[in-house]
């Protein structure tokens, strides 16, 4: 995969969060979670580490958001 493709996960993965209403809220958590894995995996095959500290960056965003919550955004 290419960086442009990698960079295209991150923002598909921020703009599911973005957009969620509701009652989507830990479905779309759920998906950016696999989008930003994904995008982490993949920048790290090709020795991106700017794009890998981009992925991690907003995984340990929504991790710290579903401490905060209380629940985890993930599940549903």
């Amino acid at each position: 995969m290419e960086s442009k493709e990698i960079f295209e996960l991150i923002v598909k993965a921020d703009e599911a969060l973005k957009y969620a209403t509701e009652e989507k809220q830990a479905a779309r958590a759920a998906q950016a979670t696999r989008l930003l894995t994904q995008a982490r995996d993949e920048a790290l095959a090709i020795g991106n580490d700017a794009l890998v500290q981009q992925a991690q960056q907003r995984l340990s965003d929504l991790q710290r958001i579903e401490g905060e919550a209380g629940a985890p955004l993930g599940e549903g």
